[in-house]
């Protein structure tokens, strides 16, 4: 399976998770309705009231409005279930990040010199590039000695990687890396939303509990059952035993709802510890890992008392199992390490550390700050590195890792001038890195009035370290700027709204001392735009058909075709190539003159709400138009790489002597 397919498999059992708790939601409906069947009775024969103003009819039964009562039933438990799972759906709507402060973890700073924070730092930087996804936040959670770790997020473009002391502390970077390469899978599958998604469906069912110990402490605490002995006091012990009962029918559906949880949970750590392996090409790593957490007095077990609602999120149990594993959110671990590592014999290593490299102090500097990784291949004049044969296209790895891709993200890391790589850890350097990338490097007039520009007071020591990094800056291959790029997010993340909405303004400042947006800066300013600005504006894909943005396709594939074609012959061969990938939706190639980098922009603002499915043919109508005349350009790599940023698709970088499609 592809990125795509992954993609529709997880908003199939978004919609299975749905038509199970759904299934739940009736029957905690009808379990409810005979309840309160049962206290109208009580109250109606107590005659201390009538119920829905009918009272006793003379007879030995009462009038009941059996419909009204069940319509109220219905409405009642609807918005109760329903309305605390949107609240709670709606707290995490910042993403990841909510998740993580929750489980007590901090935002390490990616200008960390602690050893094993720029240990795991490195290594997702890494796994980032390597996929062509955003370089996500990386949290510590200090005060857990589990070894244990979680990816959340609603989408690529606001999921955190989560780890904790333990897991950083008593992993060997193979190891690690196996950890990381697992939630990276879930990163890419999309298992992130249906995790999310989850913990609101399932907390609104606990809400019936909440309501029921509300209802069984009022009455308790009001004596009321004392007061009304002799007047309503079959009416108030049926209320209170009415809150009893939604205090066990809330928790009853909790654990069905924590099956439902458990069930689906579990089938995804295995594709996950599969995607690890075959993302490394090392079993030794993550089932490494994973003997490592069996032999560990602390397994992966976490204290937080959130624990238990993230569970599911978890690369290892994070709480202990009930009902001999019924409950448990992952497989048994031995059955992990067998699918693993079938010659496993079943032994654990006993109260040993792994060793995790050399400390700052000791040996070669490799990723700012760790001992460099063992080389696995031979530099190249050019780049460093040579990834040998490469028989899949890059269209055909979207979403996946592999060991040349790592590779290549190794080298491509390194060879950054360090000046780049290391002030793009900090928020103050990466604001500084984006602007000295945005100096022009043809036209001196250009670059002088950008300059002045940079003179102004409201840009403090930013404009000093933008003009110290220029020369470096200048010095950057084309195939380099996007990927340092990726690598300022973390840190630019940082910053507050307000610091973001500054900085853009003089980001566009800088783009606009030219008059003209080419096509780097459209591509810088997208990046930017979609993972600070307006993270919720796609990334999450949609429900829309590609035939109702047939428009939008024709003005990207148009600017494709046009890009690297020569004449009017070579523009319209690359625009019939696009057009080959989409059969029969009939696009139309529009003149150069009609199509605006604004009307770019909104084109691809549209297609990123474009279904999975329609997503895959978009991107390969782009690649074919790309690769046309059997050549890509760096420029229109970067610029397909910008596109699928966009679109929320993640684009691994072209190794050398890849075809794109």
């Amino acid at each position: 399976m592809d990125f795509f397919d992954h993609q529709d498999i997880a908003r199939k059992k978004t919609g299975r998770l749905v038509l199970l708790m759904s299934l739940a939601v009736i029957s905690i409906i009808a379990l409810i309705y005979v309840l309160v069947l049962v206290v109208a009775f009580q109250m109606a024969g107590s005659g201390s009231t009538s119920v829905g103003g009918s009272g006793f009819n003379g007879s030995s039964t009462p009038d009941i409005p059996y419909l009204g009562l069940l319509a109220a039933t219905t409405v009642g438990v609807l918005v109760v279930v329903g309305g605390g799972s949107l609240v709670k759906t709606s707290q995490l709507a910042g993403g990841g990040k909510v998740v993580a402060e929750s489980m007590g973890g901090r935002a390490i700073n990616t200008d960390t010199t602690d050893p094993d924070e720029r240990r795991v730092i490195n290594v997702v930087h890494e796994m980032a590039i390597a996929s062509g996804a955003p370089v996500p936040t990386v949290y510590m959670m200090d005060h857990e000695d589990g070894i244990n770790a979680f990816a959340a997020g609603w989408s690529l473009d606001d999921a955190v990687i989560g780890v904790t002391r333990g897991c950083v502390q008593q992993l060997s970077r193979d190891e690690l890396q196996g950890v990381i390469a697992h939630e990276f899978s879930h990163i890419l599958n999309g298992d992130m939303r249906i995790n999310l998604r989850l913990v609101g469906v399932i907390f609104g069912i606990l809400v019936l509990s909440v309501i029921g110990s509300v209802v069984m402490r009022s009455i308790f605490y009001s004596g009321g059952s004392r007061r009304n002995n002799k007047e309503g006091g079959g009416a108030v012990i049926a209320i209170f035993f009415l809150g009893l009962a939604l205090y066990i029918i809330g928790y009853v559906g909790v654990f069905f709802g924590r099956l439902i949880q458990a069930a689906i949970s579990r089938q995804r750590e295995f594709l996950a510890d599969a995607s690890a392996v075959q993302f490394t090409r090392n079993p030794d790593g993550i089932a490494g890992a994973l003997k490592r957490i069996g032999g560990f007095a602390s397994g992966s077990k976490l204290q937080n008392a959130h624990a238990i609602e993230h569970s599911h999120m978890f690369f290892g149990n994070a709480v202990g199992s009930f009902l001999g594993g019924a409950l448990a959110t992952h497989p048994p671990l031995p059955e992990r390490i067998r699918r693993i590592d079938p010659s496993w014999e079943g032994g654990y290593p006993q109260g040993q550390t792994a060793p995790r490299g050399a400390s700052l102090a000791q040996g070669a500097l490799g990723f700012a700050g760790e001992a460099a990784p063992p080389p696995v291949s031979q530099p190249s004049p050019a780049m460093g590195f040579s990834p040998g044969a490469v028989t899949a296209s890059a269209v055909e790895q979207i979403g996946e890792l592999t060991p040349a891709h790592l590779q290549h993200a190794q080298h491509l890391i390194e060879s950054l001038p360090s000046v780049l790589r290391t002030a793009a850890q900090t928020s103050t350097g990466a604001q500084a890195v984006v602007f000295a990338m945005l100096l022009d490097r043809r036209d001196p007039k250009v670059r002088s009035k950008q300059l002045a520009y940079l003179d102004s007071p409201s840009l403090g020591p930013v404009a000093a370290l933008t003009q110290r990094l220029a020369g470096a800056a200048d010095e950057l291959e084309v195939e380099q700027r996007l990927p340092l790029l990726d690598l300022t997010l973390p840190a630019l993340a940082r910053l507050n709204p307000q610091e973001i909405e500054q900085w853009q303004t003089h980001l566009d400042a800088l783009i606009a001392a030219d008059q003209r947006l080419d096509l780097f800066e459209w591509a810088l300013r997208q990046v930017v735009w979609r993972h600070l600005v307006a993270p919720e504006r796609g990334g999450r894909g949609g429900k829309r058909k590609l035939t109702a943005s047939r428009e939008a396709l024709s003005v990207l594939v148009s600017v494709l075709a046009r890009i690297g074609a020569a004449n009017a012959r070579e523009a319209e061969k690359a625009f019939e190539a696009a057009g080959e990938q989409v059969g029969t939706l009939g696009l139309e190639l529009l003149p150069a003159e009609s199509v605006s980098m604004g009307r770019l922009t909104g084109a691809v603002d549209e297609l990123s709400g474009v279904e999975p499915r329609g997503q895959r043919s978009i991107i390969a109508a782009c690649a074919a138009a790309i690769s046309a005349d059997r050549q890509v350009t760096t420029r229109e790599s970067e610029l397909m790489r910008a596109v699928a940023e966009t679109l929320g698709v993640p684009v691994p970088p072209l190794l050398p002597g890849q075809r794109l499609i």
